[in-house]
C-alpha cells in the first residue's frame, strides 16, 4: 500500500485555517427551520425544533457505578464539541460549494478537513499517523435538481424539500414530465387495476425505523414498492417520507432505470389533498448528475503502541450526508475520545497495540476497506487482531410519532448492535453495554466490516441520511454512556491481567460463528451449536 504525507503543505495550511474558523463559530451547527413549504401538518421537524428539542442538561444522567471510576475522564461534553466542529465542516461545504447536495464526500475539501480533524488530534496525542491515497473509480454526485408540479386549477408548486436518492437515474437536460398517480404504500394490491406506465408514481413510505430503511425500499423487504413501480413502467417515483415536518431524506439505493426522489410529509400531504380533491397533477423533474470519475482521496491509520504486537482495531468512516452529526460525527468523536483515554496510559499498561483506521467512502462504495491492496480486507493480518470495534452512530435522541406529530424526548434511542465471537466474549460485551446504560435491540445485527476477528458495535439509525441529523439529536449523555461502555469492553479484553481474554478465548472453538449474529443469538437468547441451539438462562 502506497503511503504519502497526510496532506500537501498548502492544502493543509488552508484547511487548518478553515477548521479554526469553523470551530470558533461552532454554536451555529444546529437544527434550523428547514425549507419553507406551502402548508404544514402537525408538529414536525425541523421547522418546530425550537419547541421540541431538549438541551444536553435536560437528559437524565446514568451515573458511574462503583468500579467504573476509571472511565470518568471519558467526557460527553468534549465529544459533543467534536460533533459540532465536524458539522461545521459540512455546513461550510454547503454554503460555499453546493447548497443542494452537501455533506462530507470523498475527494472534497470537506473530506480532507474532516480527516485532518482526526489526524491532527491523533498526532497531538502522540500516535503514529499514516495516510494511504487511493482513487474512487466513480461516484454519484448530482450537481443540481428542480422538482415542481402544476395542477388543473392552474397552480404551480415548487417542491422545496425534493431530494434525489443516490444512484438514481438523471433526467438529462430536458427533464421528465409525467402525470402524478398516488398508490398509497405501494403494496401489490395498491397497483391492481392501476396503469402506472409513464406516470409519476407517488408512494407513501414509513421509516422502519428510519434513515435508509423505509417501507417502500427493497432494503426493508416489506413492499418493494419502488422496484414494482419501475418494473411496471413508471416514468419516475416520488417517495413521500412519513415523518411529520419539512425534512429532507437521502436513503441511498436509488432506482437505476428511472429517477427517484423523496419529499417531506408537509409537501406530500399537500399533494395528497389536491389529488384527493380530484385535481389533475403534472410533475416535472430536472436532475443533473454529471459523470464523476477518478476521485482522489485517502484513508488513514493511527497507531498507539502496546506491550505486544496483538491489536485492537477501531474502524471509523468519516463521510456523511447533511451535517452528519449522528452518521458519523458521533463515531468520529467517540474514536478520538478512546484515543485520548488510552494515550494517557503508559505503554506497559496497554498489553495490545491499538490501531485506529479511518476511511472516507462508506457511502461511496467502501473501496478503502473492501478491496485487496487498497484498504483493510481479508488480506490484513487478522490473526494478530484480538478485537475489532466499528465506531458508528453511538448516540441519538429517542423520537416518537404521536398522532400527526413528531416529538423528541430527553432520552437516548436504543441501538442496533452485534457482538461476534465466543459465548464468553459476547455475553461480556452485552453486560458492559447494559451496565453503562446503553440499551440495544433484541434483534441482533451481523458484524460490521467483515467477520475477520472478534468484534462488536452499536448503531443508532433513525435520523441518519436526513436533514434532521444535527448535533441537537446527539446527546452528550449518550456519547458518555456508549464510549465508556466501549472502553470497558476493551479493558475486559486487554487490561485486567487476571481475567484478560486470549485471542483463542475471544474467538471460541468455531470462529467465525456460522450465524452472523454470533455464538449467542440476540442479547442473551440462544447459543448456536451446529444445527441445534440451546436456550441460555439470563445472567
Amino acid at each position: 500500500m502506497k503511503k504519502r504525507s497526510i496532506l500537501r503543505r498548502g492544502v493543509a495550511a488552508s484547511i487548518a485555517l478553515l477548521i479554526i474558523l469553523w470551530t470558533s463559530s461552532a454554536a451555529i451547527a444546529q437544527m434550523d427551520r428547514g425549507p419553507k413549504t406551502e402548508k404544514t401538518f402537525g408538529i414536525g421537524l425541523p421547522r418546530d425544533h425550537a419547541s421540541q428539542l431538549f438541551a444536553d442538561k435536560d437528559y437524565p444522567v446514568f451515573p458511574l457505578k462503583p468500579g467504573q471510576e476509571a472511565y470518568k475522564d471519558i467526557d460527553g461534553a468534549r465529544m459533543k464539541k467534536d460533533v459540532i466542529a465536524l458539522s461545521q465542516i459540512a455546513l461550510h461545504y454547503r454554503d460555499t460549494v453546493n447548497k443542494q447536495w452537501w455533506g462530507r464526500f470523498p475527494g472534497t475539501d470537506a473530506d480532507r478537513a474532516g480527516m485532518k480533524y482526526m489526524t491532527d488530534e491523533f498526532t497531538r496525542l502522540g500516535l503514529k499517523v499514516e495516510s494511504f491515497p487511493y482513487i474512487l473509480a466513480r461516484d454519484w454526485r448530482p450537481q443540481s435538481w428542480n422538482a415542481s408540479y402544476t395542477t388543473s386549477k392552474g397552480n404551480k408548486i415548487e417542491l422545496a424539500t425534493a431530494f434525489p436518492v443516490s444512484g438514481t437515474k438523471g433526467t438529462g437536460p430536458d427533464g421528465v414530465t409525467a402525470e402524478a398517480l398516488w398508490v398509497g404504500i405501494g403494496a401489490e394490491p395498491d397497483f391492481l387495476g392501476r396503469d402506472v406506465k409513464g406516470k409519476a408514481v407517488i408512494i407513501y413510505s414509513t421509516f422502519v425505523p428510519g434513515g435508509r430503511s423505509h417501507s417502500a425500499s427493497d432494503r426493508a423487504g416489506l413492499f418493494n414498492a419502488n422496484a414494482r413501480a419501475q418494473e411496471l413502467g413508471a416514468a419516475m417515483v416520488i417517495n413521500v417520507m412519513a415523518v411529520p415536518g419539512n425534512g429532507q431524506f437521502q436513503p441511498e439505493g436509488g432506482l437505476r432505470n428511472i429517477p427517484q426522489i423523496t419529499i417531506s410529509q408537509d409537501e406530500g400531504f399537500a399533494l395528497r389533498d389536491r389529488l384527493g380533491a380530484g385535481e389533475k397533477v403534472i410533475f416535472t423533474l430536472h436532475l443533473n448528475v454529471p459523470e464523476l470519475a477518478n476521485v482522489q482521496t485517502a484513508w488513514t491509520m493511527a497507531t498507539l503502541p502496546g506491550a505486544s504486537d496483538e491489536q485492537i482495531v477501531i474502524m471509523t468512516h468519516t463521510d456523511g450526508y447533511f451535517q452528519a452529526a449522528t452518521d458519523n460525527n458521533s463515531g468520529m468523536a467517540g474514536t478520538l475520545e478512546l484515543a485520548r483515554h488510552y494515550a494517557t496510559m503508559p505503554q506497559v499498561q496497554r498489553p495490545r497495540t491499538m490501531v485506529f483506521i479511518q476511511f472516507p467512502d462508506h457511502h461511496h462504495g467502501e473501496v478503502a476497506r473492501g478491496r485487496k491492496d487498497v484498504g483493510i480486507d481479508a488480506t490484513y493480518n487478522w490473526s494478530k487482531v484480538a478485537l475489532k470495534l466499528t465506531m458508528e452512530h453511538p448516540s441519538e435522541t429517542l423520537l416518537y410519532m404521536y398522532n400527526s406529530n413528531l416529538t423528541a424526548t430527553n432520552q437516548m434511542s436504543s441501538s442496533r448492535w452485534n457482538a461476534f465471537g465466543s459465548a464468553e466474549f459476547e455475553r461480556m460485551a452485552f453486560e458492559q453495554l447494559r451496565d453503562f446504560g446503553v440499551s440495544v435491540y433484541g434483534v441482533e445485527d451481523g458484524p460490521k466490516n467483515g467477520n475477520y476477528a472478534p468484534s462488536f458495535h452499536i448503531i443508532n439509525h433513525v435520523v441518519y441520511h436526513t436533514s434532521l441529523d444535527t448535533p441537537d439529536l446527539v446527546p452528550a449523555e449518550g456519547m458518555s454512556r456508549s464510549v465508556r461502555a466501549f472502553a470497558s469492553i476493551i479493558d475486559h479484553v486487554i487490561i485486567d491481567h487476571v481475567n484478560r481474554m486470549t485471542i483463542a478465548q475471544l474467538r471460541g472453538p468455531n470462529f467465525p460463528p456460522k450465524d452472523e449474529r454470533g455464538t449467542i443469538l440476540g442479547a442473551i437468547g440462544e447459543q448456536s451449536s451446529g444445527s441445534q441451539s440451546v436456550t441460555l438462562a439470563p445472567k
